[in-house]
Order: structure tokens, then sequence, then C-alpha cells
């Protein structure tokens, strides 16, 4: 009987749960981001705009841990509701009404122990920062939904330290100088599934080419790597290209960004016009008849229409 109740109440929760794309469409989330790898904290100021479909008593966020949280938005009040990392939102109006579209702001700060990696920063080496969302754990750092079904606009801005690189999904729109720091700006035109917002901090340098449809392809690389450059990103822009030309679908976002990491948790990544790959994978030309990264980069690339354009 008590098994019983259980399975009950797990089928009603799991199902008033899942039925949020059905009735909620979260259609953009804009991140302030400021981070302090010093003791592995992000502080996010976000935006979240989103529609009503149907009528619905409240809304809700996925979240993996959280440390402090404010809602600024008089008529809204939310709570966090541990057992299903929802934060839930109620409308002090009297609900969500169809055909509406509303938006709040939320003030966030945290300490994630997944998907957000802080890397070298109390040690000598590559100090970086990176994402791996996939498995629907970015909002273990980014308060989203963890839903593949529902698809939003995100668009970053983030504050750092201006002697290192920050790269992130979207094209670069902005960069402000601050006094010790500068802010990137970077803006996402489309759409896509939460798990693929990525970023990625370390010292960089870029070189930059164009496909044949005049899509910019940027290879990140590390400042003493410049002889392993051409050999790791070897035959990019053919399979770019050949991708374009057999599927018959336009590359679907604006730039391609290519950056290597320490310590991934893979071989690489497709977040949406960004991958992240493993640095293991640098290589020189005379290693490059053993191990190189062009099987990694036709994989990915693939995934940026199957797997982001559709998910």
């Amino acid at each position: 009987m008590k098994f019983g109740c259980f399975f009950l109440c797990f089928i009603i929760g799991f199902a008033v749960f899942g039925q949020q794309t059905e009735s909620v469409d979260f259609e953009r989330i804009s991140a302030d981001i400021q981070l302090k790898p010093s003791i592995k904290e992000v502080k996010l100021y976000v935006k979240y705009e989103f529609k009503i479909l149907k009528d619905v008593d409240s809304v809700y966020l996925d979240f993996g841990t959280v440390y402090h949280y404010e809602i600024h938005n008089q008529n809204f009040k939310g709570f966090v509701k541990d057992q299903n990392n929802k934060l839930i939102f109620y409308n002090n109006e009297g609900g969500f009404k169809a055909n509406q579209k509303y938006e709040f702001e939320l003030v966030w700060f945290d300490y994630p122990k997944k998907a957000l990696y802080f890397i070298d920063w109390n040690h000598d080496g590559k100090k970086q920062i990176w994402t791996q969302g996939q498995g629907k754990y970015t909002s273990n750092w980014l308060p989203s939904i963890d839903d593949m079904n529902d698809k939003i606009e995100f668009d970053q801005t983030i504050t750092f330290d201006k002697n290192y690189e920050v790269i992130a999904n979207g094209k670069l729109v902005d960069v402000i100088e601050n006094d010790s720091t500068k802010t990137w700006q970077f803006n996402m035109n489309k759409p896509m599934s939460s798990y693929l917002v990525a970023l990625a901090i370390g010292k960089y340098n870029k070189k930059t080419e164009l496909s044949k449809s005049g899509i910019p392809l940027v290879y990140y690389y590390y400042p003493e790597d410049v002889s392993k450059v051409e050999p790791t990103y070897r035959y990019t822009k053919q399979i770019f290209d050949f991708l374009e030309d057999e599927i018959g679908v336009p590359y679907p976002w604006e730039i391609y960004k290519q950056v290597p990491v320490k310590d991934f948790l893979y071989s690489g990544m497709e977040n949406t016009s960004l991958t992240i790959f493993s640095d293991a994978l640098m290589t020189d030309s005379t290693a490059f008849v053993d191990k190189n990264y062009v099987n990694v980069n036709a994989h990915e690339l693939a995934h940026q229409w199957f797997g982001d354009l559709v998910t």
C-alpha cells in the first residue's frame, strides 16, 4: 500500500513537471556572469523572458544547488523545491495567463560541483574555466530548463580578468574595457537546448578563416602551440564545406569556434557554434600520422546540424 501511494505520487509529480513545455515557452535567457575562480564561485544576474501557451498556476526553472538567490519582480514569488531541483514561481496576480508574455530577473550565486569547472587555479599550470553541459547539466551553474524540447535563445555577458580570452556561444558583439577586467558580450540569434550552453576561459591565441559560404571558422590555440595549429585544424574548411553541400542545409549559426581545454571529460563536445575539445588532440606535423583531431573534428561539426539544430 505504501509503495502504491509513493508510486502514484511519483507519477503525478513527474507529469506535472514534465508538461511545462506544453504550457510555457521560455524564449530568451540573458545571463550576466561573474566568476571567482579562487573560490570556484559563479554569480549570475539573469533575465528570463517567457510566453504562456496555456493558463498555469506556476512556472519552474531547473537548478543544481543554490547558495543564495533573489527574484526581481514584485509580482512573482518563488521557492526552492529541493527534492526535484526546481525553483517554482507563482504570480501574485492570479497565475499566468495564456498568450501573455512575462519576464523576471534572478540574482543567483553558488559553488557548482558539476558542469562548470575551474582548472588549476590553486596550482601552477594552465588556468582555465570551461563547461560541459551535455546530460542536462547546465542548470547546475545556470538555472534554466533541462528539457531538450524547450529551445531558448541564450545570450551571455561575461566579465573576467582582461589578461584572459573569454569564449562562448554565438557572435561576440562587444568587448568593454574596465580597469582590470573586460566584459565580453555574446549573442545567439537562434534558440537552442540548454545543455549546449558553453563558455571557455584561458590564455589563447586564435586564427580565423572563412568557409566557402562565408562563415568564420575560428581556431583557438595556446600561445606556445603555434606549430600545432595547421596540423590540428587540418581539413576543417574542407569538412565544413563538404557537410554544408552534402546536407543541403546552410550552417545554422553565425560562427564556428573550436577551443582546446585541459582535463576535458571527453574527446570533444559540440556546443552550439562552439566545440570544446581535449587539448591532448593538439598535434604537430610529425605526430599527426599517429594521432590527430580530424575524426573528432568531423564528428563534432556534423552535430551542429544533427544534435544542435535538430535535437
